[in-house]
């Protein structure tokens, strides 16, 4: 039973990943309604009579039927996919930033990396972590850093593109799971995005807050022996930059 639950949520979540869920619910509701004619057969069977005798077969109850019910079954079907689609998001994106939480990276991170074991196509990881975050909550307080953190969360998902994963995975630090791309195109969102963060100011009680941030950067490989060996290398790359002096991108380089 786990396993075809497990199955049956791989399939959902691939699904809604190109499908709305309101309109594939409203599409479900359709689907539904098309067996209220084929019902009443069924009720006329079971009664004695045949329904296909021409004066039991009223085409036009037959298509009244049917569009009442899918009208009814389709607006039906999507309201139950936008409160679905309310509540999924509340349980898979983080409240402050609106990035997705640690708990969804974590589930989309083993996925991609099955993905590039099976069939070949590299995904990458970008650490990030605000530098000095700390003393910005002690000189402005924790608001002020809850603030800084929100509009940074918005600059990454103005940046990602759509199937690129961006979460909050600590106190101030973020990560994003590059999607179909190579170590070289991971730098270059990293430096995009470690370039606009340098230049962002953040409004706060009328003045301006200005942060920076370090990023590790690192690639799948054939070495790798799981999702957390990337992961690992990315931190490691970042812990690099931070070495450096910080506000700089580090790609991580395997040993030969």
């Amino acid at each position: 039973m786990t396993l075809i639950r497990n199955a049956n949520e791989k399939i959902s979540n691939r699904m809604t990943r190109y499908i709305p869920l309101p309109m594939l619910r409203a599409s479900y509701g359709f689907l539904l309604a098309l067996g209220a004619p084929l019902g009443w057969m069924l009720v006329q069977w079971l009664a004695g009579r045949d329904p296909f005798y021409p004066d039991n077969l009223d085409y036009l109850l037959y298509a009244y039927m049917t569009l009442a019910t899918a009208v009814v079954f389709t607006g039906l079907g999507c309201a139950i996919g936008r409160r679905e689609q309310l509540i999924t998001g509340m349980a898979l994106t983080d409240s402050l930033t609106a990035l997705y939480n640690k708990r969804y990276y974590k589930s989309r991170l083993e996925q991609e990396f099955e993905r590039f074991r099976r069939q070949g196509v590299l995904m990458s990881i970008i650490q990030i972590d605000l530098d000095h975050f700390k003393k910005i909550n002690d000189s402005w307080g924790h608001q002020a850093g809850d603030e800084v953190l929100r509009v940074l969360g918005a600059l990454l998902l103005a940046n990602c593109r759509k199937n690129e994963v961006a979460a909050r995975v600590g106190g101030e630090e973020l990560s994003v799971i590059v999607c179909d791309s190579d170590g070289e195109q991971a730098y270059q969102l990293a430096e995009r995005l470690r370039k606009q963060i340098e230049s962002a100011e953040i409004p706060w009680q009328g003045q301006r807050i200005n942060v920076t941030a370090s990023f590790g950067v690192a690639c799948s490989s054939q070495g790798d022996d799981n999702a957390w060996a990337v992961y690992q290398n990315a931190d490691q790359a970042l812990y690099r930059a931070k070495k450096e002096g910080r506000n700089q991108t580090s790609v991580y380089v395997p040993i030969p």
